[in-house]
């Protein structure tokens, strides 16, 4: 790449080689040398590798909070389909958004980071109250809709079980894609994150939103 880099590049580079090699495991020569340039012209950029993984963080949350777990027409999209189906769809759309990078990357490196940086788990807890919050957009929607029956009052506490439930699945999911993508090398970024995986995240994922739906009726 040449000395001629962005603060971005190098960020991308150690959230690309945090999730081969952990964040630990990766050091400022490692990522000099993934970039091309010398060690030293990391530091035209950052001050030190603590303050590389400080500011990768923040680089983390940001493109975190740009994510929605529903799609902006939830309204519509509730009076047209079956809750199950809204259930299905936006969890399914979650999880494979999160199969792709950066967002694969980002995933892996603020977990990783999570006992060791407070700004770390602020992350993942700004996140989880973000998704239980427009779940409870859908629960909404949904009984605006005369589809779900569920009291308003308890839509809030239904949403923390159900967002529970999500990630406790995405985390199962991606832990195992991870697997496989490490037991897989590609050349290509493209190629890396579109290698086959079985369907059973997806059972779950199904299973887990017809439940809710009988428990909203």
């Amino acid at each position: 790449m040449g000395e001629k880099i962005k603060k971005d590049d190098i960020i991308k580079a150690l959230l690309d080689m945090a999730f081969a090699h952990s964040t630990s495991g990766t050091s400022l020569s490692d990522i000099a040398g993934a970039l091309g340039i010398k060690k030293a012209s990391l530091y035209n950029h950052f001050e030190s590798r603590e303050d590389l993984i400080l500011r990768t963080t923040e680089s983390c949350a940001e493109y975190l909070a740009s994510i929605s777990f529903i799609p902006a027409d939830i309204d519509s999209v509730a009076k047209r389909y079956p809750p199950e189906t809204v259930l299905k769809g936006i969890v399914s759309r979650y999880i494979k958004m999160h199969e792709k990078s950066p967002l694969f990357q980002i995933y892996t490196f603020v977990e990783s980071q999570k006992y060791f940086s407070p700004e770390a788990a602020k992350i993942i807890k700004d996140e989880r109250e973000k998704i239980t919050a427009q779940t409870c957009k859908v629960f909404e929607a949904l009984l605006e809709a005369g589809t779900v029956s569920v009291k308003k009052e308890l839509i809030p506490d239904a949403a923390q079980w159900f967002c529970s439930g999500v990630c406790d699945i995405m985390s199962i999911h991606l832990l195992e894609r991870k697997k496989i993508v490490m037991e897989n090398p590609k050349s290509g970024e493209g190629e890396l994150f579109t290698l086959s995986g079985d369907d059973s995240s997806l059972d779950r994922i199904n299973s887990l939103a017809e439940s809710f739906s009988q428990l909203l009726k």
